[in-house]
């Protein structure tokens, strides 16, 4: 979307989706940059419009001219959220319960404007999670704020209304490359990096939202240590708003991505200390406690792997940390040869793995004797069984990310440096062939 008055195709083809359920109606006469009149006010959108639409660019945004009929509103959010504090224990504990109370109260007075509505409307029939997630990031964004030391009830609709909106962006990506466990190539993930930036674009001028949603929704990917997208922000660059959402999304993900998320939270929050305000993981860290023990009593509790499968996934994965230390003196010699981007990946890169082994060190899987692990597997309880299995899902999925994220920034360097890169990738992987694929989401279960 790089013309904000060219009318994306796969928005559109959204549009007239939901147009054939809901119905949508222009809210005005809708007109291109010449004056020409496509469409008038109050008529529908439907597949009959869609030609002219997509060969002319618009007077004004699609989005802020076109109205859902029947929308979000007829499930106000403010419901969706209590229904989600009483399903989730981990949710409701990072919230809290007095300031759960005063956010769903905002959330009750929240008046969103019809086309910021009917721009959620049209996110929230992508599937039949859609609103959920959005009403839970919006929630858990909007709690964390608000307990902040200098945070208070006016940062409160920022929070609220970019928590809904953080994920509007998908929209304007072919649905294909957004199917769950796809694996893309790097040029197919370019465009799923980039929503935050599109849903930023969006939202900016949008009545109802503005600027200082925009601004965190754009920044929803970052992280503290520089090591998300899309701009790669780091420490004080990345506003405490982008903070606060990036770690509400990650937490949201968690509590959806099925069975045992205390146990997961707990898990996490220990791999990710550089990347997230340490007030907010404090908070997410005695919260995560509670709900684990929750799901342990509830019997909410995910399957472990059997001890033989865990003790070979550990060992592999040990074997993979290994190798990467083993090359950091090497890395650290290429750094200091090559231009200072390529320099700034390879020491971000380092740390953040150096972060990951520190913290599947202290989970007492770290041994080089099959053997003895495997006794010591045995030996465990079901609980600890289930987090070790738990951590080694953990760090597999965080060290996936970060080859992810390395060979994606590989691409905007120097052919011969981006080359060094996915060869240093390879050899971490243990691989002489170079793996293309690049991993969309995190698994469900893994």
């Amino acid at each position: 979307m790089t013309d904000r008055l060219a009318v994306n195709e796969h928005y559109l083809n959204r549009v007239v989706a939901v147009a054939e359920s809901a119905g949508v109606e222009a809210t005005e006469d809708i007109v291109t940059g010449n004056g020409i009149k496509l469409v008038a006010k109050g008529a529908r959108i439907d597949a009959r419009s869609k030609d002219r639409l997509l060969q002319h660019k618009l007077l004004k945004p699609l989005e802020t001219t076109v109205r859902v009929v029947d929308g979000i509103g007829s499930r106000p959010i403010d419901r969706v959220a209590d229904e989600l504090l009483s399903k989730h224990a981990l949710l409701a504990g990072v919230c809290g319960r007095l300031t759960a109370r005063v956010v769903t109260g905002a959330m009750r007075d929240l008046r969103l404007s019809t086309p910021l509505e009917s721009l959620l409307s049209i996110y929230a029939a992508q599937g039949p999670a859609k609103l959920e997630h959005a009403v839970g990031v919006s929630l858990l964004s909007a709690a964390m704020a608000y307990d902040l030391p200098d945070g208070s009830d006016k940062g409160l609709h920022t929070l609220m209304v970019a928590g809904l909106a953080h994920d509007v962006g998908e929209l304007y990506i072919d649905p294909a490359i957004l199917q769950a466990g796809l694996h893309l190539s790097a040029e197919q993930w370019k465009h799923v990096a980039a929503h935050p930036i599109v849903a930023a674009h969006v939202l900016r001028d949008m009545p109802g939202a503005g600027a200082k949603v925009a601004e965190a929704v754009q920044y929803h990917h970052e992280r503290l240590d520089g090591f998300g997208y899309p701009h790669g922000l780091r420490g004080a660059l990345l506003p405490i708003s982008g903070q606060v959402l990036a770690l509400a999304e990650v937490l949201m993900g968690l509590i959806e991505s099925g069975r045992s998320p205390g146990v997961r939270a707990a898990i996490a929050v220990k791999l990710i200390p550089g990347e997230v305000n340490r007030e907010l993981l404090g908070r997410v860290c005695r919260a995560a406690g509670v709900a684990a023990a929750s799901d342990a009593s509830e019997g909410a509790l995910a399957p472990p792997l059997s001890v033989d499968e865990l003790a070979a996934q550990v060992s592999d994965l040990q074997a993979t940390l290994e190798r990467v230390r083993g090359m950091q003196e090497g890395i650290a010699a290429q750094a200091r040869a090559g231009s200072a981007a390529l320099k700034e990946l390879l020491t971000l890169a380092v740390e953040r793995c150096h972060r990951i082994h520190l913290a599947f060190t202290s989970s007492g899987l770290d041994t080089h004797r099959p053997d003895e692990l495997r006794e010591r597997l045995a030996a465990m309880e079901s609980g600890v069984h289930l987090e070790a299995t738990t951590v080694l899902r953990e760090v597999r999925w965080r060290l996936r990310e970060v080859k992810r994220e390395v060979r994606l920034r590989a691409e905007r360097l120097a052919p011969e440096e981006g080359a060094l890169v996915r060869q240093l990738i390879d050899q971490a992987a243990g691989r002489a062939t170079a793996d293309t694929g690049i991993a969309e989401a995190r698994p469900s279960n893994d």
